[in-house]
């Protein structure tokens, strides 16, 4: 079994009503973990959550990779980049419709295999 030298999981809890069907996702370095690569069509549920992994067993080489889910608002993009040299530079990126908004949270104990939540939620300024 190889080791894992730089890892990303990417969790989302959807604290919405909406239905999100993933639409697209890529890896442009590392490759998807396990259990297994996200697939379109996937759903995540409303008031549920799904987890996905990008991983890098490559002396380094990084992770970095994106995902796009819809819902009847529009598209939600999550990206993330963490370096193989300087995980301090670790960027992420989310962009959601209105009414949505998010909350993103890091556990960065370890800061070779970060663990990036992001929460969909309602705006609460919307009715």
């Amino acid at each position: 079994m190889q080791m894992v030298l730089r890892s990303m999981d990417v969790v989302l809890q959807n604290n919405t009503n909406e239905l999100l069907t993933l639409e697209s996702a890529e890896v442009m370095r590392g490759e998807w973990g396990p259990p297994a690569a996200p697939r379109r069509g996937d759903v995540v549920e409303k008031q549920s959550s799904a987890k996905w992994l990008n991983q890098s067993t490559v002396d380094g080489v990084g992770v970095m990779g994106f995902l796009r889910l819809g819902c009847t608002k529009g598209y939600i993009d999550i990206s993330w980049n963490l370096p193989y040299f300087d995980v301090g530079q670790r960027t992420q990126e989310v962009k959601v419709p209105p009414p949505l908004d998010y909350l993103i949270d890091f556990n960065t104990e370890n800061f070779d295999q970060v663990v990036m939540m992001v929460t969909l939620v309602r705006r609460r300024n919307e009715p």
